[in-house]
């Protein structure tokens, strides 16, 4: 289990800690960027114990019972229950991953739905592929980096605005 020393810390240095940490996690591009971040910080055992939290969280959102999550994640009843609290209490944070999570988990369902229908019809897909034009791949793309270089300033900023620089 891991531990925290009982050496005080001086409370504003600590947030400047904390500060950075986030700033570190927003500033990452990828997901390969915070895999990397996440490895480097944490030990196996801890990745594994956020992520089944994580998880703990999704399940009892969509109804599950505690022998169910409990049979399919490998926890104990009292880690279920510690989540479980935290979502009574607060759990913003589990609350938004499950709702982002749950939208990128339905656009692919529907991507793959797409794909089979193309597949059982293959004149449909053709048809569909021509009525895409040049110039909405152009736009689309455009969109596309312009949304990326905003949202890279905008954690830019924030990472900054919190850094004592």
């Amino acid at each position: 289990m891991t531990k925290l020393s009982k050496k005080q810390m001086d409370p504003e240095k600590f947030g400047h800690y904390m500060n950075n940490l986030w700033s570190a996690f927003t500033l990452m591009d990828t997901k390969d960027d915070v895999r990397l971040l996440f490895k480097d910080l944490f030990t196996h055992t801890e990745y594994k114990m956020f992520a089944k939290r994580l998880e703990i969280a999704r399940c009892l959102f969509e109804g599950k019972i505690y022998q169910d999550i409990q049979k399919e994640l490998g926890v104990t009843a009292n880690t279920i229950t510690r989540i479980n609290n935290t979502l009574s209490i607060k759990g913003d944070g589990f609350k938004k991953a499950h709702e982002k999570l749950t939208q990128i988990e339905k656009r692919y369902l529907d991507k793959q739905r797409e794909k089979t229908k193309n597949l059982e019809n293959p004149f449909r897909a053709k048809v569909q592929m021509h009525r895409r034009t040049a110039l909405g791949g152009i736009i689309k793309a455009g969109i596309k980096e312009l949304d990326k270089k905003i949202s890279k300033s905008i954690k830019q900023k924030t990472a900054k605005k919190y850094l004592k620089i």
